[in-house]
């Protein structure tokens, strides 16, 4: 893995989704925005999902006025933390109330006070300032806000492990189209990559995949509180022993319980499948090699292909729990639902999208580029949009960065 990779890992495992996957940890984003950035401009805007954020001039006197800001939560759960980033045009403030100001002038990002950090669904919340301007069209525009609800779970991240080996098994699954990693992975050089079988399968060379591998490159320079390289390496040596082992004994004391030759079809995600599950899932259907709907028994059998991602004894990986869902799942078939992503390790948004989502480490998991120069506001409050790395970085591929 290239030096750039400890950008991409520090920014880490990340982001997708303009839905309301935000039960995770939050970056409050309670930074002044560099002066000058324009964005994206909101004087007020409905969205279905989320609601509205609109602020309005109260009162002008020419070189002074006060506005007020008005937020609606139209998610299904209280907001648990909401943010609006505003630019002054060349105002400053005098005075304000019921949010917190980082700064006097230039572009800010408001943040909430105690007593209106939660807002109810449907329900609004105002705050307000006053400011001097040096002349009479000095006056501010809303260039981005969003909130975040607390309506899932939160699961360990173990140091950005979990996740990293959740996301390799959407990777896979969507490139090669399969759960064998004792077939299409070997072991090389110290490090887990794929295996000639592996490559032959992949559909466009695999390039999330070996992102995801390339990870384990023990010279990385991150945080190592958000990724560790060593430790990924050293899991994935270890889970790759007890995958081999595991398919082995199967296959000399339960050949009933090996896990069918099968196909993967990605048929939804990511989405959320309810409090109670971490985060947003990526949802596969899983047909035989032919193509016919699972035996219940086959069915069953296929979590024997997530020993290496860390199912159940295999590690206890809470991002692969065996999950079968009819969600977005076609009738008379099996469904397996996967979430590659929690916390500061996320491939979600930390707010739910408003004008515009921001994701911590500037960074969303989106292999199909679906947000592509879509508005983002960074974890500095800086409104920007999604961009790609990936013709001049490979190793990037499958992420999109705000910056």
């Amino acid at each position: 893995m290239s030096s750039s990779s400890a950008e991409r890992i520090k920014e880490i495992v990340s982001n997708l989704r303009n839905v309301l996957f935000a039960g995770l940890a939050l970056v409050a984003n309670a930074c002044a925005v560099s002066t000058g950035d324009s964005g994206e401009q909101v004087g007020a805007q409905t969205d279905a999902l989320t609601g509205n954020g609109a602020l309005q001039i109260q009162s002008d006197w020419g070189n002074g006025y006060c506005a007020v800001v008005t937020l609606t939560n139209g998610l299904t759960a209280s907001t648990t933390n909401w943010q609006a980033a505003i630019d002054l045009k060349g105002s400053t403030i005098t005075s304000s109330y019921s949010a917190n100001f980082p700064g006097k002038t230039g572009v800010i990002t408001v943040t909430p006070v105690n007593y209106n950090t939660a807002i109810q669904p449907n329900q609004s919340i105002q705050f307000g300032f006053c400011a001097s301007a040096p002349n009479a069209s000095a006056r501010p525009v809303m260039i981005g806000w969003n909130m975040k609800s607390g309506a899932y779970a939160t699961c360990n991240q173990n140091s950005g492990l979990n996740p990293t080996k959740a996301a390799l098994a959407v990777a896979m699954a969507t490139e090669l189209g399969r759960w064998a990693p004792n077939t299409d992975l070997t072991m090389s050089g110290g490090q887990v990559v794929l295996s000639a079988a592996g490559l032959a399968a992949c559909q466009n060379g695999c390039a999330n995949t070996v992102a995801m591998l390339g990870q384990q490159n023990a010279n990385a320079t991150a945080d190592q509180n958000v990724f560790n390289p060593t430790v990924f390496n050293s899991d994935l040596q270890a889970s790759f022993g007890r995958q081999t082992n595991l398919i082995t004994n199967l296959r000399q004391n339960s050949p009933s319980q090996l896990p069918p030759d099968h196909k993967l079809t990605l048929v939804g995600g990511p989405l959320s499948l309810g409090s109670g599950n971490c985060g947003p899932h990526y949802v596969y259907q899983v047909d035989d090699k032919n193509g016919n709907p699972l035996t219940t028994a086959q069915a069953q059998a296929m979590q024997n292909a997530l020993c290496f991602y860390g199912q159940g004894n295999c590690g206890q990986n809470p991002y692969i729990a065996f999950t079968t869902t009819q969600a977005q799942c076609p009738a008379g078939r099996t469904c397996l639902a996967i979430d590659p992503a929690d916390g500061d390790n996320t491939s979600t948004s930390t707010t739910t999208a408003g004008s515009a989502p921001s994701y911590p480490m500037n960074r969303v998991y989106d292999p199909t580029n679906s947000l592509l120069n879509s508005v983002c506001v960074t974890t500095t409050g800086k409104v920007t949009k999604l961009v790609s790395k990936c013709s001049t970085q490979p190793n990037t591929c499958g992420y999109l960065y705000c910056m």
